[in-house]
């Protein structure tokens, strides 16, 4: 090879480094600039996503996760349950929250300690080195701070170790407690007391707070038994573990806003008002005419008896029942009372049960409001023993929606039913009752009474009546069991194309369709809307061909179909590869839409803006250049995490 050849070999190869070199440079300057493209898209979007709606709140997951059954056994703050608890008010009264001033961090300056001695009127504190604790002829303001432990050596009713006046007010400091002992605890006796947060107030034995002594909790109470009695009561904010709580007399109260943990409540003649967590791991029996049992929050316990007869008994959110709920009550004014879209949910149900006498047959009565469900899990005894005009039974007061009692096996009292014993229930006003068996309608004596519209022949489904489950869907919150009816709503997939950052109109249908079934392999879907005018796929298949339109006018646009802006046509099934049928299989459906030559994918990531949200088919497609959340109104607030309702379009 010459010099000049080996020249010109250098030059040819360097000539192709360079173009390669280039074409390398090229290339990724143009990959760089496609995705940097998607990204300005997103990012527009997205801001203009969150000026409209405000802030994606955290858990905002846009349907696409499934919910577990428990999640209602969170525990909740009380304000959790404004948005779906019921509103019926009781004819009796119940106390208010005091001033935050009253709780304290420190004791105020100036205090004296009070004398081993006692005193009379006056300002003290107590602390590690009280011993005992007695005021007298008049009022005291008694501050606790440190550990002020008094329950050694308690035992003469004649000198408890914690006596102070009647009139007293009482502040436990934040981190403090005070220890009583039996005596001191069983007497209990003060004008108020204030239990800061981080403080406890705690017995081993029996503390009743007697006449007209208000306990204002925002720390915690321990106690063997808790009890208010007289015009006593007990607000609480923080805790109380107890293992007995009772409400003893008709003016005592207990209010929860908090948190209540005991192995027993018997509401007698007072009233308890529960708005947020009272956990019950043994029975909650309410057993008097004049009780009051008010649930504005979650209520769980392991039995509930209502044995009475009061109009105050009234469920507001929900109560879940582990094992068995049981009514036997003297007049039908009261009534079980369920609020509309509240629900109690128990394992077995015995009307007419009174198993403190042994009774298994008496009057009982549940009114329901619209979408209120009552769910036994297992079995529903009922045994009224009383005819239709008596007023009693299970009944749907709303004039304008449904209420649903279900359950899996609807039974007699074998004896009584062996008797041909009439009466055993009254169904009365819109009512949907759902079971697997419900015992027959006899056709001498009536076993089954209808009232109020309620109709034996078109309201109870379940074998020897009508086929299938009614036709109604009510959502579970967390103050409702749910119900899913005969006609189980299908998946439905909502997107808006990126476009709406230029269009402003968030309508959210430039693609809608419904997941109708999986099986073989693969997935038909429903097509329902293709509002957008771009080009459109939904796994690479383009949505406007399946309504027909292949190719698109000289602009590159569409028609938009069945969204109030172009055609209307039916809604055609079409299939894809693979089986989806939970939501998060659902999400993996892919959609993307081609905007300046680019395919860009429609994202739904948690706590960020989507362009692609699952509802289901109940959701009515928004018309074109309407804004989703002027067609439903709790939208905004289901975006920024505060309506954690699934069903939000509802």
């Amino acid at each position: 090879m010459t010099k000049r050849t080996n020249f010109g070999f250098i030059a040819i190869v360097t000539t192709l480094l360079v173009t390669i070199m280039l074409s390398s440079c090229s290339h990724d300057k143009y990959l760089y600039s496609e995705e940097k493209v998607e990204q300005n898209y997103n990012e527009k979007y997205a801001a203009a996503f969150e000026k409209a709606f405000g802030k994606v709140g955290s858990n905002v997951d846009w349907g696409f996760s499934s919910k577990k059954n428990n999640t209602r056994a969170l525990t909740r703050a009380a304000g959790t349950y404004a948005s779906y608890k019921g509103n019926l008010q009781p004819t009796i009264t119940f106390p208010t929250d005091c001033d935050a001033s009253n709780f304290l961090d420190a004791v105020p300056a100036g205090v004296n300690q009070l004398s081993p001695n006692g005193a009379g009127p006056g300002t003290y504190y107590i602390n590690n080195e009280t011993q005992s604790v007695s005021t007298w002829a008049g009022a005291s303001h008694i501050y606790v701070t440190g550990t002020v432990d008094l329950s050694d050596e308690d035992a003469s009713v004649g000198v408890p170790k914690f006596a102070p006046s009647n009139s007293s007010v009482i502040y436990l400091i934040e981190g403090s407690t005070l220890k009583l002992g039996e005596i001191s605890a069983i007497n209990f006796n003060v004008d108020t007391i204030y239990i800061a947060e981080g403080a406890t107030l705690e017995t081993a034995g029996f503390l009743k707070a007697n006449t007209n002594t208000k306990v204002y909790n925002h720390g915690t109470i321990k106690a063997g038994t808790f009890e208010v009695n007289m015009a006593s009561f007990l607000y609480n904010v923080g805790t109380l573990e107890a293992g007995s709580v009772n409400a003893e007399s008709n003016a005592s109260r207990i209010v929860n806003d908090g948190t209540i943990t005991a192995t027993n409540v018997t509401v007698k003649a007072g009233a308890v008002l529960n708005n947020a967590e009272w956990t019950v791991t043994g029975t909650t029996k309410v057993n008097s005419n004049n009780s009051g049992w008010v649930n504005n929050g979650h209520w769980t316990t392991y039995d509930y008896a209502y044995i009475g007869g009061s109009e105050n008994v009234i469920n507001n959110c929900f109560l879940e029942v582990t094992h068995d709920f049981e009514m036997n009550i003297s007049s039908a004014q009261g009534a079980f009372k369920i609020d509309a879209g509240c629900g109690v949910l128990t394992e077995n149900f015995y009307g007419g049960r009174d198993s403190s006498t042994g009774a298994v047959s008496g009057p009982f009565k549940i009114v329901m409001g619209e979408n209120a469900v009552f769910k036994v899990e297992r079995t529903a005894q009922f045994e009224s023993g009383t005819t239709a005009n008596e007023g009693y039974g299970i009944y749907g007061i709303s004039p304008t929606g449904y209420a649903v009692f279900q359950a899996k096996d609807i039974v007699r009292d074998a004896y009584l039913e062996s008797i041909n014993s009439h009466g055993a229930i009254t169904y009365g006003g819109n009512l949907y009752i759902s079971a697997e068996t419900h015992f027959a309608q006899d056709s001498g004596n009536s076993f089954i009474y209808e009232q109020d519209g309620f109709s034996i022949a078109d309201n109870i489904y379940a074998a020897g009546f009508k086929s299938g489950k009614p036709n109604i869907t009510i959502p579970e919150t967390p103050c409702n069991p749910g119900f899913i009816g005969g006609s189980t709503p299908l998946y439905r997939v909502i997107a808006e194309d990126l476009s709406a950052s230029e269009a402003g109109d968030f309508d959210f249908n430039d693609v809608v369709f419904d997941v109708v079934k999986a099986e073989g392999g693969k997935t038909t879907l429903r097509l329902i809307c293709a509002g957008g005018v771009l080009p459109l796929r939904v796994m690479d298949i383009e949505v406007h061909g399946i309504f027909g339109e292949t190719t698109p006018n000289e602009k590159g646009e569409y028609k938009m179909y069945n969204t109030g802006a172009g055609p209307n046509v039916d809604p055609v099934e079409f299939e894809i590869n693979g089986e989806y049928t939970t939501p998060e299989q659902i999400k993996n459906i892919r959609i993307d839409v081609s905007k300046n030559g680019s395919w860009m994918e429609l994202q739904a990531t948690r706590g960020e803006a989507a362009c692609k949200i699952l509802v289901d088919d109940t959701f009515v497609p928004v018309p074109e250049r309407r804004n989703i959340a002027n067609e439903n109104k709790k939208f905004t607030d289901y975006v920024q995490g505060t309506f954690v309702d699934e069903f939000w379009w509802k």
